[in-house]
């Protein structure tokens, strides 16, 4: 099977002053992230996927009468070099890279029923990440970037079952991130606790599709730059969203509308502490294809 996911998220930010920059700071910071991947089977109960992230954070500075050195406009794309002389964020598209290992432990088969999958794997790193701490604040710096730089193992269950009555499709996901080892650069990341619920009716004829709702909570961890902890990374999401399934024949396009909840902290990009406000929204499209196509010298 051959997929992708497009997702757009954009988040209309603002703080109170801060030390230093005695004026309101207020922004944008938007992604457009591709994901596309492959799942290869390699029995009836085995399967591994390979997913590879790409895109580009934006910053959009809104005080344009003052300048700060936390924020700017700006893209994850390109090197940010302070004004030291120094490479605090090193640019590029490229984000982190995955591979998964499941296991179908539980099968109804093609009736109802439930299906149960169980599953580990490993989250690799790229280059495009920062190289120092954006919370030393004599310094300019930049507070994104497309991988946090750090190894992860991953570990996720999925239950799902299949029915004859409304919802016809209804499951939930849960998976932990635990990061591994440091970044080359001081930063330990936050450990990632996520759970999902999702559900779908049946096909509604003059939608030539299916709706269905999920909802997320998301947790993570405190982080630390260097073994200071960093203000803005423990926090807790609630993400409700809606959406709507289609087979299009020779493939399956799914459409989901999200808008994040935050119960406990900020969002990564901020400075944290400063009576932050954000509006977030984001959007996710994906789309699958089954492909009749055997690797042979994995059936001999």
């Amino acid at each position: 099977m051959v997929g992708a996911n497009f997702n757009y998220q954009f988040i209309d930010w603002a703080h109170d002053e801060i030390a230093e920059e005695n004026f309101d700071h207020k922004g944008t910071l938007s992604a457009k992230v591709f994901t596309p991947n492959i799942t290869i089977g390699l029995t009836d109960w085995w399967n591994i996927t390979f997913s590879q992230v790409f895109g580009k954070r934006v910053m959009t500075w809104d005080v344009k009468d003052n300048t700060s050195i936390h924020h700017r406009d700006e893209g994850s794309d390109t090197d940010f070099i302070n004004n030291t002389g120094d490479i605090q964020a090193n640019g590029g598209l490229l984000g982190d890279s995955r591979i998964m290992l499941r296991f179908l432990a539980l099968n109804a088969g093609t009736g109802s029923g439930l299906r149960l999958f169980l599953g580990g794997g490993i989250g690799i790193p790229s280059r495009n990440t920062l190289t120092s701490s954006p919370f030393v604040f004599d310094k300019e710096h930049r507070h994104f970037s497309m991988s946090e730089g750090i190894y992860k193992a991953i570990f996720e269950t999925q239950l799902f079952v299949k029915r004859t009555k409304n919802p016809v499709f209804a499951g939930g996901t849960f998976s932990i991130e635990q990061p591994l080892v440091e970044s080359d650069y001081g930063y330990k990341g936050s450990r990632l606790v996520d759970f999902s619920f999702t559900a779908y009716s049946k096909k509604i004829k003059i939608l030539n599709g299916s709706i269905g709702g999920n909802i997320m909570v998301r947790n993570t961890s405190e982080a630390y730059w260097n073994g200071i902890e960093s203000p803005n990374s423990k926090s807790t999401i609630v993400i409700p969203g809606i959406g709507g399934l289609w087979s299009l024949g020779f493939a399956t396009l799914s459409v989901n509308v999200q808008k994040p909840i935050f119960i406990e902290g900020a969002f990564s990009g901020g400075d944290g502490g400063s009576n932050e406000k954000t509006d977030t929204i984001q959007i996710s499209i994906g789309m699958r294809r089954i492909l009749n196509y055997y690797i042979q010298w994995l059936y001999w």
